[in-house]
């Protein structure tokens, strides 16, 4: 019988990083989720989280991709 994780911590290291299919990339989606796991763990900023990824992630998804306000050319 396998022990249930007892902090968030522990819950996200436990999950199954295998990627699934998807038309959107992979390695992008890897790399921005790490390193949103260091924005909540307070070792990256919300800011400079998207300062590495604004431009990618308007490349990657186009009109879907909503900024987050703040981040906005307009």
């Amino acid at each position: 019988m396998s022990q249930q994780p007892d902090t968030p911590h522990e819950l996200l290291d436990s999950l199954d990083r295998t990627p699934v299919e998807s038309a959107y990339d992979q390695e992008l989606a890897q790399f921005a989720g790490e390193d949103a796991r260091k924005v909540w763990k307070g070792e990256l900023t919300r800011e400079e989280f998207f300062e590495l990824y604004d431009e990618q992630f308007r490349e990657e998804f186009g009109d879907d991709y909503v900024p987050p306000e703040g981040f906005t050319d307009d």
